[in-house]
């Protein structure tokens, strides 16, 4: 596992800084992996809450062949900033393991999805979707690595669809690069995109996030 704590700038729905804290939990057998994932961003300002935002994720995934795998998700998110009090999403489908070397590793994945939005004047929307997901690892020196993550849900909206014309595509895109200061410490640099091309009302459809931590790893 690891933790990490940090700072974050934000621009997008809101241009400010704040503090960010993670965990992430993984555990590796033969054929199966099991991972967490917990992140935290928060902000006061003026005696208000300025940013908000909570993940909580679970993916097992069952390595079937030797680059070949089978995944599952399970998902929630809450940013009331960007206009949503929930959103629940659950997954399943393949994954292909492009590259896997030493240094590099490169995997793809896509399957079907069901996501809920709760939004927070009070409406809704749910309906089935479509998962792809890219996960990428390049160790560029001993103590250098740069990482790529990108994940793309496409909805189509469903029959408790509150807002017409209701579909709706987010993309989440993560660029890091760690600098590994000991065997368990590392500082980390990350860039985040976030696009969600049906915001709800009064919102923007895109927030980026910088974001500068320490990591612990145990």
């Amino acid at each position: 596992g690891e933790g990490s704590l940090g700072g974050f700038l934000s621009s997008g729905n809101t241009d400010s800084t704040g503090v960010t804290a993670a965990l992430k939990l993984k555990r590796e057998g033969i054929d199966w992996t099991h991972a967490i994932r917990l992140r935290a961003d928060y902000q006061r300002q003026n005696g208000s809450t300025s940013r908000e935002q909570y993940l909580a994720a679970y993916e097992p995934r069952w390595q079937f062949d030797e680059d070949l795998f089978v995944y599952g998700l399970a998902q929630y998110e809450r940013d009331r900033i960007q206009g949503y009090s929930g959103r629940y999403a659950v997954s399943g489908g393949l994954g292909y393991r492009l590259v896997n070397s030493d240094r590099l590793k490169l995997s793809v994945k896509a399957g079907p999805a069901y996501r809920v939005t709760e939004f927070t004047d009070g409406t809704s929307v749910d309906g089935l979707a479509g998962l792809a997901g890219l996960d990428f690892d390049w160790q560029v020196l001993d103590r250098l690595k740069l990482t790529q993550d990108v994940e793309a849900v496409a909805e189509t909206g469903g029959a408790a669809t509150i807002i017409v014309d209701s579909a709706n595509t987010t993309i989440n895109l993560t660029t890091g690069l760690d600098f590994r200061v000991t065997d368990r410490l590392r500082s980390r640099i990350s860039y985040q995109l976030e696009y969600d091309s049906n915001p709800a009302a009064g919102a923007v459809s895109t927030d980026t996030h910088t974001r500068a931590s320490l990591v612990y790893g145990f």
